[in-house]
């Protein structure tokens, strides 16, 4: 049987640049719970919520994520960039 885990990462620009604080979750109740800290937080611009199967992922909850990118790296690993900004000429 597979294991559902779940990452969250809150995000945040500041003078000193783009800031992540990823979390790891073995159930949706802490996640949801950092999900909601990172929401309730002033300081943070955004966050995602992150169900992550044997295989797969999906994004279940999200905020502040316009121009961000979810982006899954090579040892299962997430991380949220800035997407690139689209210029009309």
């Amino acid at each position: 049987m597979t294991k559902t885990t779940y990452r969250v990462i809150g995000f945040y620009q500041d003078e000193n640049g783009f800031w992540q604080c990823p979390a790891f979750c073995s159930s949706i109740g802490y996640a949801q719970g950092f999900f909601n800290g990172h929401k309730n937080d002033p300081q943070m611009d955004g966050a995602v919520l992150i169900q992550v199967d044997h295989e797969t992922w999906q994004i279940i909850d999200e905020f502040g994520t316009e121009n961000i990118s979810v982006v899954y790296g090579p040892l299962g690993n997430f991380k949220v960039e800035r997407s690139a900004e689209l210029v009309m000429v």
